[in-house]
């Protein structure tokens, strides 16, 4: 019954999505009244370098301004369920839900959520209301673009459930998937390669005297830095598997699973979690690294002191981010079957890859 429910999404999602608006509406109208609990509010004394954007909104301008775009949030949605024609521009309801959802990624999460997941791999992981608010922000997300991309496909014509036509070709993101998914496994190796170098106590793009105060406040300095290293690195060589054969089909020595297909969310869900994560904290670090170097904004703080070493790398983090989660998408579609609601999908032979592995067709 549930796994019937799941592959229904198409009918339901924009109704989650009215009442995750509704609630999270709810409960801002509960924090503007000078509710305890506000998720986005520092205090000056922290020397919060990289906070969230909203957290530069006073808690009543900010509670304002969420309960008026989840409420509408709720209008539109409940509009883009309705299947009668309605006054108001498709384009805007389109336009509102994707926008309302890259804001929900871009403006509240900081980089609290891409450091819990590193400092996991230490066995170190903190958790408090902030990361929680943030995690509850990108499921929001998440379910308007989900309820974007049903409501483009229903005014479309296509198929709800796999979003093909009878005319459509082979879809852009399956065409610029080997492009998208080089770009995502290129973009952090800056960063690596600027921890490999303060590990090896070599200060790259930083001074001499900023790293050995660095190391000397952090004891675990150096295994930090080949820890965070090596999982950019191994990040990037798994991204290659979303146009490698190993990345569809586990490799033969694999102990019991060897020889059998890759499902697909198993590539698919971990890349959109990072790629959302990533994205989130690039944002931030640019946001900080461009607003300094223009001189918008000044700091006493000894590591954006040294901008372009300690934090110039993180620029980078936007597009790795952003195509991490288009390769993802394009895995998704070139590995999809034959839709069970429409029957729609084909094998289609292309040009041969000059990535070597990848197969010569793809799905639509």
């Amino acid at each position: 019954m549930s796994e019937k429910l799941f592959k229904r999404w198409p009918h339901w999602i924009g109704y989650v999505a009215v009442i995750w608006s509704l609630l999270y509406a709810g409960m801002h109208l509960y924090w503007f009244f000078g509710g305890m609990g506000y998720p986005f509010q520092i205090e000056r004394t922290d020397d919060h370098l990289f906070a969230a954007m909203i957290t530069y909104l006073p808690q009543t301008a900010g509670g304002v301004l969420f309960v008026i775009f989840c409420l509408l949030g709720v209008f539109f949605g409940l509009i883009m369920q309705n299947h009668k024609k309605v006054s108001i521009p498709r384009w805007l309801l389109v336009g509102y839900s994707w926008g309302f959802a890259i804001s929900l990624i871009l403006f509240i999460p900081d980089i609290n959520l891409i450091a819990a997941m590193a400092y996991a791999f230490l066995f170190k992981f903190a958790f408090n209301w902030q990361m929680g608010n943030q995690i509850i922000c990108i499921i929001g997300a998440l379910l308007w673009m989900l309820t974007a991309v049903a409501y483009q496909r229903k005014i479309r014509n296509a198929c709800v459930y796999c979003g093909r036509t009878d005319t459509q070709g082979t879809l852009l993101f399956v065409r610029m998937g080997n492009l998208f998914t080089i770009i995502a496994a290129l973009a952090p190796l800056p960063y690596a390669i600027t921890r490999f170098a303060w590990a090896l106590n070599i200060p790259l793009g930083v001074s001499s005297q900023f790293l050995a105060d660095f190391s000397t406040l952090n004891e675990a300095a150096r295994v930090t830095e080949w820890a965070f290293g090596f999982l950019c690195v191994g990040g990037s060589g798994l991204t290659l598997g979303l146009i490698q054969k190993w990345g569809e089909i586990f490799p033969r020595w694999f102990p019991f699973i060897g020889g059998k297909r890759v499902p697909i969310m198993l590539a698919v869900i971990p890349a959109a979690i990072v790629a959302l994560a990533v994205t989130a904290a690039g944002f931030v670090f640019t946001f900080q690294f461009l607003s300094l170097t223009l001189h918008f904004t000044t700091t006493d703080s000894i590591i954006l002191e040294q901008l372009w070493g300690a934090v110039g790398p993180m620029v980078f983090w936007v597009p790795w981010g952003v195509f991490l989660g288009l390769s993802a998408i394009a895995y998704y579609y070139r590995r999809r079957g034959l839709c069970s609601h429409c029957g729609r999908g084909k094998k289609t032979f292309t040009p041969k890859s000059p990535i070597k592995g990848i197969n010569d067709y793809v799905e639509i």
